[in-house]
């Protein structure tokens, strides 16, 4: 359980940072950014945060049931 707590933390991480970066790309008044494609990323870094916050309730619900049957 303590593996997939972290790795689903860790993919947060991950996902927050190519949010934050992907928002600063669509924000930014160069010619050479292209803000399409800074905009599909910040869609796929919104989903990635959904399902790592999903993975992280599931795992804490697993971690407290079993919890629960040894106490």
């Amino acid at each position: 359980m303590i593996s997939a707590v972290s790795t689903s933390m860790a993919g947060l991480s991950a996902a927050f940072q190519r949010f934050d970066g992907a928002a600063s790309r669509v924000a930014a008044p160069e010619a050479s950014a292209d803000p399409t494609a800074a905009v599909v990323e910040t869609g796929q870094a919104k989903f990635d945060v959904a399902m790592n916050t999903a993975l992280l309730k599931s795992s804490l619900d697993a971690e407290k049931r079993v919890l629960d049957i040894l106490v």
